[in-house]
């Protein structure tokens, strides 16, 4: 391919072409960059849905074994933090869906958090704080 150029001085054009190339190189490494940046997101709200599903499973079962006639009071704040955190975890979920994770990944992620055991809890907590980004 031949490139005529009539400008006085041909090296412009050479280095027009050049700073051409470099840009589709730019715009190439920042989609790059937009599609590590979605996916480390996705992978946060995918992770803060586990947290918040397993938080939500151990108040429930907090709620379910604790003795209403024994504190009625405190049965009631155990039924809401179970509540809340139900809330929260369909909230993480309906999140991670708009964003793209997929229907089917999601159920599991969430079965596997309500399965948790409680010491499985600080590692799973860990793996979502690291997950997100600035």
């Amino acid at each position: 391919m031949f490139t005529v150029c009539f400008h006085p001085a041909p090296r412009c054009c050479a280095r027009y072409l050049q700073s051409y190339q470099h840009g589709q190189g730019d715009r190439r490494e920042k989609k790059k960059e937009e599609t590590r940046t979605h996916n480390a997101q996705l992978h946060a709200t995918i992770s803060g849905a586990a947290v918040a599903s397993a938080v939500a499973a151990i108040a429930a079962a907090m709620a379910a074994s604790s003795v209403p006639s024994k504190d009625e009071r405190m049965a009631k704040t155990d039924m809401a933090m179970a509540s809340a955190a139900t809330l929260v975890a369909a909230q993480c979920v309906e999140a991670a869906e708009a964003m793209g994770a997929g229907r089917d990944h999601l159920p599991s992620v969430v079965s596997s958090a309500v399965n948790i055991r409680s010491h499985d809890i600080t590692t799973l907590t860990t793996a979502t704080a690291t997950s997100s980004t600035p």
